[in-house]
Protein backbone atom coordinates (compact mmCIF):
# COMPACT_ATOMS: atom_id res chain seq x y z
CA UNK A 1 0.00 0.00 0.00
CA UNK A 2 2.53 2.40 0.43
CA UNK A 3 4.42 1.89 -2.44
CA UNK A 4 1.21 2.35 -4.30
CA UNK A 5 1.37 5.78 -2.39
CA UNK A 6 4.83 7.24 -3.16
CA UNK A 7 4.53 5.59 -6.51
CA UNK A 8 1.20 7.81 -7.29
CA UNK A 9 3.07 11.01 -5.43
CA UNK A 10 6.27 10.89 -7.17
CA UNK A 11 3.94 10.52 -10.50
CA UNK A 12 1.79 13.23 -9.23
CA UNK A 13 4.75 16.07 -8.71
CA UNK A 14 4.88 17.09 -12.01
CA UNK A 15 0.82 17.95 -12.10
CA UNK A 16 1.43 19.45 -8.85
CA UNK A 17 4.15 22.10 -9.52
CA UNK A 18 2.33 24.14 -12.50
CA UNK A 19 -1.11 24.73 -10.87
CA UNK A 20 1.33 25.67 -7.65
CA UNK A 21 2.95 28.28 -10.51
CA UNK A 22 -0.67 30.25 -10.50
CA UNK A 23 -0.95 31.25 -7.12
CA UNK A 24 0.98 34.08 -7.21
CA UNK A 25 -1.07 36.02 -9.51
CA UNK A 26 1.31 39.76 -9.17
CA UNK A 27 3.55 39.98 -11.79
CA UNK A 28 6.18 42.44 -11.41
CA UNK A 29 6.76 44.53 -14.70
CA UNK A 30 9.93 45.54 -15.42
CA UNK A 31 10.28 49.08 -17.32
CA UNK A 32 12.06 49.81 -19.91
CA UNK A 33 16.10 51.07 -19.77
CA UNK A 34 16.15 54.78 -19.59
CA UNK A 35 18.92 56.26 -21.99
CA UNK A 36 21.03 59.57 -21.81
CA UNK A 37 19.08 62.32 -24.28
CA UNK A 38 22.64 63.20 -25.37
CA UNK A 39 24.87 60.76 -27.47
CA UNK A 40 28.32 61.49 -26.26
CA UNK A 41 31.11 61.28 -28.78
CA UNK A 42 34.66 60.21 -27.49
CA UNK A 43 37.42 58.89 -29.18
CA UNK A 44 38.14 55.41 -29.16
CA UNK A 45 41.13 53.84 -29.19
CA UNK A 46 41.71 51.41 -32.40
CA UNK A 47 40.98 47.64 -31.99
CA UNK A 48 44.61 45.84 -31.64
CA UNK A 49 43.90 42.77 -33.46
CA UNK A 50 47.16 41.23 -32.87
CA UNK A 51 45.97 40.87 -28.88
CA UNK A 52 42.65 38.65 -30.49
CA UNK A 53 42.96 34.72 -29.88
CA UNK A 54 40.69 32.80 -32.26
CA UNK A 55 40.22 29.20 -30.56
CA UNK A 56 38.12 26.53 -30.40
CA UNK A 57 38.82 25.74 -26.81
CA UNK A 58 35.85 26.49 -23.96
CA UNK A 59 36.38 27.61 -20.15
CA UNK A 60 35.80 24.55 -18.94
CA UNK A 61 38.85 23.26 -21.54
CA UNK A 62 41.48 25.27 -20.50
CA UNK A 63 40.09 24.69 -17.15
CA UNK A 64 41.33 21.07 -17.51
CA UNK A 65 44.26 21.85 -19.36
CA UNK A 66 45.41 23.62 -16.31
CA UNK A 67 44.44 21.65 -13.67
CA UNK A 68 45.63 18.24 -15.38
CA UNK A 69 49.08 18.59 -14.09
CA UNK A 70 48.45 18.81 -10.34
CA UNK A 71 45.44 16.01 -10.60
CA UNK A 72 48.13 13.83 -12.12
CA UNK A 73 50.86 14.79 -9.77
CA UNK A 74 48.44 14.65 -6.50
CA UNK A 75 47.74 10.62 -7.78
CA UNK A 76 51.19 9.57 -8.22
CA UNK A 77 51.67 10.73 -4.98
CA UNK A 78 48.67 8.96 -3.30
CA UNK A 79 50.11 6.14 -4.98
CA UNK A 80 53.66 6.23 -3.92
CA UNK A 81 51.67 7.04 -0.01
CA UNK A 82 50.01 3.34 -0.50
CA UNK A 83 52.94 1.39 -1.58
CA UNK A 84 55.11 2.98 1.19
CA UNK A 85 52.23 2.00 3.72
CA UNK A 86 51.96 -1.29 2.17
CA UNK A 87 56.04 -1.54 2.32
CA UNK A 88 56.24 -0.62 6.01
CA UNK A 89 53.45 -3.08 7.42
CA UNK A 90 55.00 -5.71 5.09
CA UNK A 91 58.43 -4.67 7.38
CA UNK A 92 56.65 -4.46 10.99
CA UNK A 93 55.20 -8.26 10.09
CA UNK A 94 58.91 -9.45 9.37
CA UNK A 95 60.18 -8.34 12.68
CA UNK A 96 62.12 -5.34 11.14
Amino acid sequence: MRVKLVAALLLATPLIFPIASFADEEMEIVPPAKMETGVQTQEREPIDFSKIEITTLTPADKFVNATTPLVIALAMGSVALVAYTLQQGARERDGE
